[in-house]
This record gives C-alpha cells, sequence and structure tokens, in this order.
C-alpha cells in the first residue's frame, strides 16, 4: 500500500508509514520523515498541516487502497458464503502484501489519533458488510449479532494472521482458506 510514490504528497506519506512502522511514533517527527522523503522539512508543510494530518491521511490512503483492491473481488452474485470468504481472503491479501504498511495501520489504530481520523478510512469496507447483513440471502443465515461485533469477528483472524507472520510464521493457503472459514462459521447461524 502506498507503493506508488508519484506526487511529495505520496512519498511523505510513504515516508512516515516505514518510520512508524519501524520504529513508533515517537520515532516519528516531520524532520525524520521529511529526511526519509528526501526533502527538506518545509515542503512537508506545504502539502500537510502538520505531522498528525500526514499520518492521518496516510492512514486513509492506505485503508482506502486495502479496501479497494479487496472490493475489486467481491462478487454480489456469488453465494453469502462465497461472497464473504472471497472478500475476507481479499482483505487479509491486501493486507498481507506490504507488511510495513500492516505494522503502521495496526500502531495507528491503536494510536490516539484514530479518534481524530474519525473512522472515516473504514467507510466503504462498513457499508459492505452492512450491505452484506442486510441482503435477503444473507441475513437469514447470519447470526443476529450487532454489526460492531460482528466486524469484530471479521478482523480478528486475519489480524491473527498476520501477527503471527510478523513474528516469521509461513501460513499455507490451507491455513489460510481455514482461517476464512472459521472467520465464517463464527458470522454463521448453525
Amino acid at each position: 500500500m502506498l507503493t506508488r510514490l508519484h506526487t511529495t504528497r505520496e512519498k511523505l506519506m510513504r515516508a512516515a508509514l516505514e518510520i512508524v512502522a519501524e520504529d513508533g511514533f515517537s520515532a516519528t517527527t516531520t524532520a525524520a520523515i521529511a529526511a526519509r522523503a528526501g526533502f527538506a522539512e518545509g515542503t512537508l508543510y506545504r502539502h500537510f498541516k502538520g505531522k498528525d494530518d500526514l499520518l492521518i491521511e496516510a492512514y486513509r490512503q492506505y485503508k482506502r487502497e486495502v479496501f479497494e483492491s479487496a472490493l475489486a473481488a467481491y462478487d454480489t452474485s456469488d453465494s453469502p458464503e462465497a461472497r464473504f470468504k472471497s472478500l475476507w481472503l481479499a482483505v487479509y491479501c491486501a493486507l498481507s502484501a506490504d507488511p510495513e504498511a500492516c505494522v503502521f495501520g495496526a500502531r495507528f489504530a491503536e494510536s490516539s489519533l484514530s479518534l481524530k481520523e474519525g473512522g472515516a478510512a473504514h467507510e466503504q469496507m462498513n457499508a459492505t458488510l452492512t450491505e452484506f447483513l442486510s441482503d435477503p440471502a444473507a441475513a437469514p443465515q447470519v447470526k443476529p449479532m450487532r454489526p460492531e461485533l460482528l466486524a469484530a469477528l471479521f478482523y480478528a483472524p486475519i489480524t491473527g494472521l498476520l501477527k503471527a507472520e510478523r513474528q516469521g510464521v509461513k501460513w499455507t493457503e490451507e491455513d489460510v482458506n481455514a482461517a476464512a472459514q472459521a472467520a465464517w462459521d463464527s458470522w454463521r447461524k448453525h
């Protein structure tokens, strides 16, 4: 994610993402971001109000790219189970494609900046999950739980797999498919 580095803004966002992923938020200063991107510090302020705005925009861009990639594989004509699994697998694949961005996203989500971000980065994906839950073919197959709980059950296995990957675990395709099935089973009425 944030791998297309054509503009100064994109280069600054990628630099911030890399620093947060490598060393955390405390090491992510405007000077460090600008230096990593190959610009003078003042350049950062011509494109962003400050570090927080840059980090929020980097997070939004990262999530937008993840969800756009995942939604490209989403076929509303499939069965509810097939749609769920394909969406789950697409999100997992999009997140695992850029480990630095994944670490950045996890650290951002746990930071106080996530409150300032306001959830805009998740709106597209949440809309897709809400649409799925209101689909007459899917609704009868899904446990009657709050949407926030269902979303947590969707993302938790992905988060667990990605965390283990960062610690060196190599998942097989069979492992990942089993995790997708387990995620679906956590939603499905038995």
